[in-house]
Protein backbone atom coordinates (compact mmCIF):
# COMPACT_ATOMS: atom_id res chain seq x y z
CA UNK A 1 0.00 0.00 0.00
CA UNK A 2 2.86 2.37 0.88
CA UNK A 3 4.56 1.69 -2.46
CA UNK A 4 1.35 2.48 -4.34
CA UNK A 5 0.96 5.78 -2.50
CA UNK A 6 4.59 6.71 -3.28
CA UNK A 7 4.06 5.95 -6.95
CA UNK A 8 0.96 8.11 -6.95
CA UNK A 9 2.93 10.96 -5.37
CA UNK A 10 5.57 10.64 -8.07
CA UNK A 11 2.89 10.68 -10.79
CA UNK A 12 1.41 13.80 -9.20
CA UNK A 13 4.82 15.50 -9.42
CA UNK A 14 4.99 14.55 -13.12
CA UNK A 15 1.51 16.03 -13.68
CA UNK A 16 2.60 19.30 -12.06
CA UNK A 17 5.75 19.33 -14.19
CA UNK A 18 3.59 18.81 -17.31
CA UNK A 19 1.42 21.75 -16.26
CA UNK A 20 4.37 24.14 -15.81
CA UNK A 21 6.03 22.89 -19.00
CA UNK A 22 2.83 23.38 -21.00
CA UNK A 23 2.43 26.95 -19.76
CA UNK A 24 6.08 27.71 -20.57
CA UNK A 25 5.73 26.27 -24.09
CA UNK A 26 2.68 28.41 -24.82
CA UNK A 27 4.58 31.49 -23.70
CA UNK A 28 7.55 30.45 -25.85
CA UNK A 29 5.26 30.25 -28.93
CA UNK A 30 3.90 33.77 -28.29
CA UNK A 31 7.41 35.05 -27.56
CA UNK A 32 8.82 33.84 -30.87
CA UNK A 33 5.77 34.78 -32.94
CA UNK A 34 5.21 38.31 -31.63
CA UNK A 35 8.09 39.61 -29.49
CA UNK A 36 11.41 37.89 -30.06
CA UNK A 37 12.25 39.36 -33.47
CA UNK A 38 10.47 42.67 -32.95
CA UNK A 39 12.51 44.05 -30.06
CA UNK A 40 13.97 47.44 -30.99
CA UNK A 41 16.55 47.30 -28.21
CA UNK A 42 17.84 43.87 -29.13
CA UNK A 43 18.17 40.86 -26.86
CA UNK A 44 20.62 38.06 -26.13
CA UNK A 45 19.28 35.53 -28.62
CA UNK A 46 19.69 32.08 -27.11
CA UNK A 47 20.67 32.74 -23.50
CA UNK A 48 18.26 35.65 -23.07
CA UNK A 49 15.31 33.68 -24.43
CA UNK A 50 16.14 30.65 -22.29
CA UNK A 51 16.41 32.79 -19.15
CA UNK A 52 13.11 34.59 -19.86
CA UNK A 53 11.23 31.31 -20.44
CA UNK A 54 12.77 29.82 -17.30
CA UNK A 55 11.71 32.89 -15.26
CA UNK A 56 8.19 32.59 -16.69
CA UNK A 57 7.97 28.91 -15.70
CA UNK A 58 9.40 29.58 -12.23
CA UNK A 59 6.95 32.43 -11.60
CA UNK A 60 3.98 30.31 -12.64
CA UNK A 61 5.14 27.43 -10.46
CA UNK A 62 5.51 29.74 -7.43
CA UNK A 63 2.20 31.57 -7.88
CA UNK A 64 0.28 28.35 -8.57
CA UNK A 65 1.83 26.85 -5.45
CA UNK A 66 0.91 29.91 -3.39
CA UNK A 67 -2.72 29.88 -4.55
CA UNK A 68 -3.16 26.10 -4.41
CA UNK A 69 -3.25 25.64 -8.18
CA UNK A 70 -1.41 22.32 -7.89
CA UNK A 71 -3.24 21.09 -4.78
CA UNK A 72 -5.35 18.56 -6.68
CA UNK A 73 -5.34 16.27 -3.62
CA UNK A 74 -7.73 18.55 -1.74
CA UNK A 75 -9.25 21.26 -3.95
CA UNK A 76 -12.22 20.99 -6.31
CA UNK A 77 -11.76 21.26 -10.07
CA UNK A 78 -13.26 24.76 -10.16
CA UNK A 79 -10.91 25.90 -7.38
CA UNK A 80 -7.88 24.51 -9.23
CA UNK A 81 -8.93 26.27 -12.45
CA UNK A 82 -9.59 29.55 -10.60
CA UNK A 83 -6.25 29.40 -8.75
CA UNK A 84 -4.30 28.64 -11.90
CA UNK A 85 -6.07 31.32 -13.94
CA UNK A 86 -5.32 33.91 -11.26
CA UNK A 87 -1.67 32.81 -11.22
CA UNK A 88 -1.54 32.95 -15.00
CA UNK A 89 -2.96 36.48 -15.21
CA UNK A 90 -0.43 37.76 -12.64
CA UNK A 91 2.51 36.02 -14.32
CA UNK A 92 1.50 37.20 -17.81
CA UNK A 93 1.18 40.78 -16.57
CA UNK A 94 4.57 40.64 -14.83
CA UNK A 95 6.12 39.08 -17.93
CA UNK A 96 4.67 41.80 -20.15
CA UNK A 97 6.27 44.39 -17.86
CA UNK A 98 9.57 42.51 -18.11
CA UNK A 99 9.41 42.61 -21.92
CA UNK A 100 8.66 46.34 -21.79
CA UNK A 101 11.75 46.85 -19.61
CA UNK A 102 13.87 44.72 -21.93
CA UNK A 103 12.84 46.78 -24.97
CA UNK A 104 12.60 50.09 -23.07
CA UNK A 105 9.19 50.86 -24.54
CA UNK A 106 5.56 49.85 -24.20
CA UNK A 107 5.26 46.71 -26.33
CA UNK A 108 2.04 45.34 -27.83
CA UNK A 109 -0.34 43.87 -25.26
CA UNK A 110 -2.56 41.92 -27.69
CA UNK A 111 -0.17 38.94 -27.91
CA UNK A 112 -0.29 38.61 -24.11
CA UNK A 113 -4.10 38.70 -24.23
CA UNK A 114 -3.98 35.93 -26.84
CA UNK A 115 -1.64 34.02 -24.53
CA UNK A 116 -4.19 34.39 -21.70
CA UNK A 117 -6.91 32.86 -23.90
CA UNK A 118 -4.66 29.93 -24.86
CA UNK A 119 -3.61 29.50 -21.25
CA UNK A 120 -7.22 29.29 -20.02
CA UNK A 121 -7.92 26.48 -22.50
CA UNK A 122 -4.80 24.59 -21.43
CA UNK A 123 -5.50 25.13 -17.73
CA UNK A 124 -9.05 23.77 -18.04
CA UNK A 125 -7.84 20.73 -19.98
CA UNK A 126 -4.97 20.03 -17.56
CA UNK A 127 -7.11 20.52 -14.43
CA UNK A 128 -9.88 18.16 -15.54
CA UNK A 129 -7.42 15.59 -16.92
CA UNK A 130 -5.06 15.57 -13.92
CA UNK A 131 -7.81 15.47 -11.28
CA UNK A 132 -9.54 12.58 -13.01
CA UNK A 133 -6.23 10.73 -13.23
CA UNK A 134 -5.45 11.41 -9.59
CA UNK A 135 -8.82 10.32 -8.24
CA UNK A 136 -8.88 7.24 -10.44
CA UNK A 137 -5.54 5.96 -9.12
CA UNK A 138 -5.71 7.39 -5.59
CA UNK A 139 -6.62 5.09 -2.72
CA UNK A 140 -8.56 6.98 -0.02
CA UNK A 141 -6.90 6.83 3.37
CA UNK A 142 -9.06 4.88 5.90
CA UNK A 143 -9.55 7.16 8.89
CA UNK A 144 -10.58 6.44 12.47
CA UNK A 145 -11.94 9.43 14.38
CA UNK A 146 -11.48 9.55 18.14
CA UNK A 147 -13.89 11.83 19.97
CA UNK A 148 -15.16 12.65 23.43
CA UNK A 149 -18.86 13.11 24.17
CA UNK A 150 -21.08 13.66 21.13
CA UNK A 151 -20.26 12.35 17.66
CA UNK A 152 -18.54 15.27 15.78
CA UNK A 153 -21.17 15.74 13.06
CA UNK A 154 -19.69 19.02 11.77
CA UNK A 155 -16.30 17.34 11.27
CA UNK A 156 -17.91 14.39 9.50
CA UNK A 157 -19.75 16.77 7.16
CA UNK A 158 -16.51 18.54 6.30
CA UNK A 159 -14.73 15.25 5.63
CA UNK A 160 -17.43 14.34 3.10
CA UNK A 161 -15.90 16.97 0.80
CA UNK A 162 -12.69 14.90 0.80
CA UNK A 163 -14.09 11.41 0.21
CA UNK A 164 -11.50 10.85 -2.52
CA UNK A 165 -8.76 11.59 0.05
CA UNK A 166 -10.14 10.19 3.33
CA UNK A 167 -12.63 7.44 4.04
CA UNK A 168 -14.07 7.57 7.55
CA UNK A 169 -13.98 3.95 8.63
CA UNK A 170 -14.85 4.26 12.29
CA UNK A 171 -15.74 6.72 15.05
CA UNK A 172 -14.66 5.74 18.55
CA UNK A 173 -15.71 7.42 21.78
CA UNK A 174 -12.66 7.57 24.07
CA UNK A 175 -14.95 6.71 26.99
CA UNK A 176 -14.46 3.04 26.03
CA UNK A 177 -10.88 3.23 27.32
CA UNK A 178 -7.37 2.89 25.89
CA UNK A 179 -7.32 -0.91 25.57
CA UNK A 180 -10.61 -0.96 23.66
CA UNK A 181 -9.47 1.89 21.39
CA UNK A 182 -6.25 0.04 20.53
CA UNK A 183 -8.17 -3.15 19.87
CA UNK A 184 -10.40 -1.33 17.36
CA UNK A 185 -7.57 0.47 15.55
CA UNK A 186 -6.32 -0.97 12.26
CA UNK A 187 -2.64 -0.41 11.50
CA UNK A 188 -3.55 0.48 7.90
CA UNK A 189 -5.74 3.34 9.10
CA UNK A 190 -4.96 6.92 9.92
CA UNK A 191 -6.17 8.40 13.22
CA UNK A 192 -7.81 11.81 13.62
CA UNK A 193 -7.96 13.30 17.11
CA UNK A 194 -9.44 16.53 18.36
CA UNK A 195 -9.69 17.80 21.92
CA UNK A 196 -9.52 14.60 23.93
CA UNK A 197 -7.80 13.79 27.21
CA UNK A 198 -4.13 14.83 26.72
CA UNK A 199 -2.72 11.80 28.59
CA UNK A 200 -4.75 9.43 26.43
CA UNK A 201 -3.85 11.40 23.29
CA UNK A 202 -0.14 11.06 24.13
CA UNK A 203 -0.44 7.27 24.57
CA UNK A 204 -2.33 6.86 21.30
CA UNK A 205 0.19 9.04 19.43
CA UNK A 206 3.06 6.86 20.69
CA UNK A 207 1.18 3.75 19.61
CA UNK A 208 0.53 5.16 16.11
CA UNK A 209 4.07 6.50 15.76
CA UNK A 210 5.59 3.10 16.51
CA UNK A 211 3.40 1.48 13.84
CA UNK A 212 3.88 4.24 11.23
CA UNK A 213 0.18 5.07 11.31
CA UNK A 214 -0.68 8.59 9.99
CA UNK A 215 -1.80 10.93 12.77
CA UNK A 216 -4.13 13.89 12.13
CA UNK A 217 -4.61 16.45 14.91
CA UNK A 218 -7.20 19.20 15.27
CA UNK A 219 -4.91 21.52 17.25
CA UNK A 220 -5.75 23.34 20.44
CA UNK A 221 -4.06 26.46 21.82
CA UNK A 222 -1.27 24.54 23.55
CA UNK A 223 -0.35 22.60 20.40
CA UNK A 224 -0.24 25.74 18.27
CA UNK A 225 2.09 27.43 20.78
CA UNK A 226 4.35 24.35 20.81
CA UNK A 227 4.38 24.29 17.01
CA UNK A 228 6.39 27.53 16.89
CA UNK A 229 8.77 26.66 19.73
CA UNK A 230 12.50 26.47 19.07
CA UNK A 231 14.85 23.93 20.63
CA UNK A 232 18.06 24.40 22.59
CA UNK A 233 20.32 21.92 24.31
CA UNK A 234 19.93 21.81 28.09
CA UNK A 235 23.14 19.92 28.85
CA UNK A 236 22.17 16.49 27.48
CA UNK A 237 18.43 17.13 26.94
CA UNK A 238 16.51 19.07 24.30
CA UNK A 239 14.52 22.01 25.67
CA UNK A 240 11.62 23.63 23.83
CA UNK A 241 11.29 27.39 24.29
CA UNK A 242 7.92 28.83 23.30
CA UNK A 243 7.44 32.30 21.94
CA UNK A 244 5.64 34.87 24.08
CA UNK A 245 3.07 35.45 21.38
CA UNK A 246 4.30 39.02 20.88
CA UNK A 247 6.32 40.71 18.17
CA UNK A 248 9.84 41.86 18.95
CA UNK A 249 10.62 45.59 18.84
CA UNK A 250 12.43 45.09 15.54
CA UNK A 251 9.47 43.19 14.03
CA UNK A 252 7.08 45.91 15.24
CA UNK A 253 9.23 48.61 13.64
CA UNK A 254 9.53 46.80 10.28
CA UNK A 255 5.83 45.96 10.29
CA UNK A 256 4.88 49.57 11.04
CA UNK A 257 7.11 50.92 8.24
CA UNK A 258 5.60 48.39 5.86
CA UNK A 259 2.05 49.35 6.91
CA UNK A 260 2.70 53.06 6.38
CA UNK A 261 4.29 52.51 2.96
CA UNK A 262 1.59 50.15 1.65
CA UNK A 263 -1.41 51.99 3.12
CA UNK A 264 -0.09 55.39 2.04
CA UNK A 265 0.53 54.26 -1.53
CA UNK A 266 -2.84 52.46 -1.65
CA UNK A 267 -4.70 55.59 -0.51
CA UNK A 268 -3.07 57.63 -3.28
CA UNK A 269 -3.67 55.05 -6.01
CA UNK A 270 -7.23 54.24 -4.90
CA UNK A 271 -8.38 57.83 -4.28
CA UNK A 272 -10.46 57.84 -7.53
CA UNK A 273 -12.16 54.62 -6.37
CA UNK A 274 -12.92 56.25 -3.00
CA UNK A 275 -14.53 59.20 -4.80
CA UNK A 276 -16.70 57.02 -7.08
CA UNK A 277 -17.93 54.84 -4.19
CA UNK A 278 -18.69 57.91 -2.06
CA UNK A 279 -20.77 59.46 -4.85
CA UNK A 280 -22.69 56.21 -5.46
CA UNK A 281 -23.53 55.80 -1.77
CA UNK A 282 -24.80 59.38 -1.61
CA UNK A 283 -26.88 58.93 -4.73
CA UNK A 284 -28.40 55.72 -3.41
CA UNK A 285 -30.15 57.01 -0.29
CA UNK A 286 -28.50 60.30 0.68
CA UNK A 287 -27.14 58.78 3.90
CA UNK A 288 -23.61 59.08 5.27
CA UNK A 289 -20.79 57.68 3.13
CA UNK A 290 -18.73 56.21 5.97
CA UNK A 291 -19.76 53.92 8.76
CA UNK A 292 -17.91 54.16 12.07
CA UNK A 293 -17.94 51.35 14.61
CA UNK A 294 -16.03 50.62 17.82
CA UNK A 295 -13.63 47.68 17.46
CA UNK A 296 -10.86 45.97 19.43
CA UNK A 297 -7.16 45.95 18.60
CA UNK A 298 -3.88 45.10 20.38
CA UNK A 299 -4.13 44.52 24.17
CA UNK A 300 -7.89 45.14 24.05
CA UNK A 301 -7.63 48.83 23.13
CA UNK A 302 -10.71 50.19 21.35
CA UNK A 303 -10.80 52.38 18.26
CA UNK A 304 -13.29 53.60 15.67
CA UNK A 305 -13.06 51.44 12.55
CA UNK A 306 -14.03 53.09 9.26
CA UNK A 307 -15.96 51.42 6.44
CA UNK A 308 -17.99 52.47 3.47
CA UNK A 309 -21.60 52.13 4.56
CA UNK A 310 -23.07 48.96 3.05
CA UNK A 311 -26.27 48.76 5.13
CA UNK A 312 -29.31 50.93 5.53
CA UNK A 313 -29.07 53.85 7.95
CA UNK A 314 -29.69 52.76 11.58
CA UNK A 315 -29.22 49.07 10.72
CA UNK A 316 -28.85 48.29 14.43
CA UNK A 317 -31.35 50.73 15.87
CA UNK A 318 -32.56 47.98 18.23
CA UNK A 319 -29.15 48.13 19.93
CA UNK A 320 -28.35 44.45 19.38
CA UNK A 321 -24.87 43.72 17.95
CA UNK A 322 -25.07 41.07 15.25
CA UNK A 323 -23.04 39.88 12.28
CA UNK A 324 -24.41 40.17 8.77
CA UNK A 325 -26.57 37.18 7.85
CA UNK A 326 -27.05 35.44 4.53
CA UNK A 327 -29.50 37.47 2.43
CA UNK A 328 -29.53 40.14 5.15
CA UNK A 329 -32.31 42.65 4.39
CA UNK A 330 -30.26 45.44 6.00
CA UNK A 331 -27.66 45.32 3.21
CA UNK A 332 -28.32 47.79 0.37
CA UNK A 333 -27.99 46.72 -3.31
CA UNK A 334 -24.82 48.80 -3.65
CA UNK A 335 -23.65 47.50 -0.29
CA UNK A 336 -23.97 43.91 -1.52
CA UNK A 337 -21.58 44.70 -4.37
CA UNK A 338 -19.14 46.49 -2.06
CA UNK A 339 -19.15 43.59 0.38
CA UNK A 340 -18.86 41.04 -2.42
CA UNK A 341 -15.49 42.49 -3.47
CA UNK A 342 -14.58 43.79 0.02
CA UNK A 343 -14.53 47.37 -1.22
CA UNK A 344 -16.42 48.45 1.89
CA UNK A 345 -13.24 47.78 3.89
CA UNK A 346 -11.00 50.18 1.96
CA UNK A 347 -11.43 53.08 4.47
CA UNK A 348 -9.61 50.90 7.01
CA UNK A 349 -6.46 52.09 5.27
CA UNK A 350 -7.02 55.28 7.28
CA UNK A 351 -7.02 53.21 10.50
CA UNK A 352 -3.72 51.67 9.38
CA UNK A 353 -2.15 55.10 8.77
CA UNK A 354 -3.32 56.18 12.25
CA UNK A 355 -1.60 53.12 13.76
CA UNK A 356 -4.79 51.50 15.05
CA UNK A 357 -4.59 48.58 12.64
CA UNK A 358 -2.06 46.72 10.52
CA UNK A 359 -2.26 45.44 6.95
CA UNK A 360 -2.12 41.85 8.26
CA UNK A 361 -3.50 40.71 11.60
CA UNK A 362 -6.55 39.20 13.32
CA UNK A 363 -9.95 40.56 12.37
CA UNK A 364 -11.03 43.57 14.43
CA UNK A 365 -14.00 42.32 16.48
CA UNK A 366 -16.65 44.41 18.20
CA UNK A 367 -16.27 44.51 22.02
CA UNK A 368 -19.80 43.16 22.61
CA UNK A 369 -19.35 40.21 20.27
CA UNK A 370 -15.82 39.45 21.51
CA UNK A 371 -17.20 39.39 25.07
CA UNK A 372 -19.76 36.80 24.01
CA UNK A 373 -17.07 34.68 22.39
CA UNK A 374 -14.85 34.86 25.48
CA UNK A 375 -17.63 33.49 27.69
CA UNK A 376 -17.49 30.26 25.70
CA UNK A 377 -13.84 30.47 24.59
CA UNK A 378 -11.76 32.28 27.29
CA UNK A 379 -8.58 32.03 25.19
CA UNK A 380 -10.24 34.11 22.44
CA UNK A 381 -8.57 37.17 24.02
CA UNK A 382 -5.12 35.78 23.08
CA UNK A 383 -5.59 37.05 19.52
CA UNK A 384 -5.23 40.61 20.85
CA UNK A 385 -1.47 40.21 21.31
CA UNK A 386 -1.02 41.96 17.94
CA UNK A 387 -2.85 44.75 16.11
CA UNK A 388 -6.05 43.96 14.27
CA UNK A 389 -5.56 43.59 10.52
CA UNK A 390 -7.23 44.45 7.24
CA UNK A 391 -6.50 40.87 6.17
CA UNK A 392 -5.11 37.83 7.92
CA UNK A 393 -4.83 34.06 8.11
CA UNK A 394 -8.39 33.65 9.38
CA UNK A 395 -9.71 35.92 6.63
CA UNK A 396 -7.96 34.15 3.73
CA UNK A 397 -8.10 30.54 4.97
CA UNK A 398 -11.39 30.75 6.81
CA UNK A 399 -14.70 32.29 5.82
CA UNK A 400 -16.90 35.08 7.16
CA UNK A 401 -19.06 32.46 8.91
CA UNK A 402 -16.18 30.27 10.16
CA UNK A 403 -16.69 29.51 13.86
CA UNK A 404 -14.93 31.79 16.37
CA UNK A 405 -12.85 28.88 17.70
CA UNK A 406 -11.53 28.04 14.24
CA UNK A 407 -10.79 31.73 13.59
CA UNK A 408 -8.90 31.83 16.88
CA UNK A 409 -6.78 28.84 15.83
CA UNK A 410 -5.83 30.57 12.55
CA UNK A 411 -5.06 33.84 14.35
CA UNK A 412 -2.83 32.06 16.85
CA UNK A 413 -1.09 30.27 13.98
CA UNK A 414 -0.32 33.69 12.51
CA UNK A 415 0.88 35.24 15.78
CA UNK A 416 3.13 32.30 16.63
CA UNK A 417 4.54 32.02 13.08
CA UNK A 418 4.88 35.74 12.32
CA UNK A 419 7.42 36.91 9.80
CA UNK A 420 7.50 39.65 7.16
CA UNK A 421 7.54 36.91 4.54
CA UNK A 422 4.33 35.47 6.01
CA UNK A 423 2.69 38.91 5.80
CA UNK A 424 3.61 39.14 2.11
CA UNK A 425 2.25 35.64 1.52
CA UNK A 426 -1.08 36.50 3.19
CA UNK A 427 -1.37 39.70 1.15
CA UNK A 428 -0.88 37.71 -2.05
CA UNK A 429 -3.41 35.11 -0.88
CA UNK A 430 -5.91 37.91 -0.23
CA UNK A 431 -6.02 38.62 -3.97
CA UNK A 432 -7.36 35.10 -4.50
CA UNK A 433 -10.33 35.38 -2.13
CA UNK A 434 -11.57 38.75 -3.46
CA UNK A 435 -13.63 36.95 -6.09
CA UNK A 436 -14.72 33.98 -4.00
CA UNK A 437 -18.31 34.41 -2.74
CA UNK A 438 -17.97 31.97 0.17
CA UNK A 439 -15.30 34.18 1.73
CA UNK A 440 -17.88 36.90 2.39
CA UNK A 441 -20.96 34.74 3.03
CA UNK A 442 -22.95 35.79 6.07
CA UNK A 443 -23.77 33.66 9.08
CA UNK A 444 -26.85 31.47 9.22
CA UNK A 445 -30.31 32.86 9.75
CA UNK A 446 -30.55 31.94 13.42
CA UNK A 447 -27.00 32.95 14.37
CA UNK A 448 -26.27 36.32 15.92
CA UNK A 449 -22.54 35.89 16.47
CA UNK A 450 -21.62 32.85 14.41
CA UNK A 451 -20.81 31.12 17.67
CA UNK A 452 -22.02 27.68 16.71
CA UNK A 453 -19.26 25.13 16.60
CA UNK A 454 -21.38 22.09 15.89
Amino acid sequence: MTDIRRKNKFKLILDIFANVLGMALLFMVIWFLFYRYDLAAGFLYKKGTAVLIFIYAAQFFLFAGLYGGHNIEYLRTTEIIYSQCLSMVLVNFITWLQICLIDRRIVAVKPMLLLCVLDVGFIMFWSIWSIRRFRKRHIPRPLTILYSGEVPQVLLEKLKHYQYKFKVKNCIDIACGYEEIIRKLDENDGVLMGEIDPVLKNKIMKYCFQRKMPICILPNTEEIVLRSAYVISLLDRPLLICKKGELSLFDEFVKRCFDLAVAGLALIVLSPVFLVIAVLIKLQDGGPVFYKQERLTIYGATFDLYKFRSMVVDAEKDGVARLAQQNDSRITPLGAVLRRFRLDELPQLINIIKGEMSIVGPRAERPEIAAQYEKEIPEFALRLKVKAGLTGYAQVLGRYNTTPYDKLMWDLMYIESYSMLLDLKIIMMTIKILFMPESTAGVGENEITAQKNG
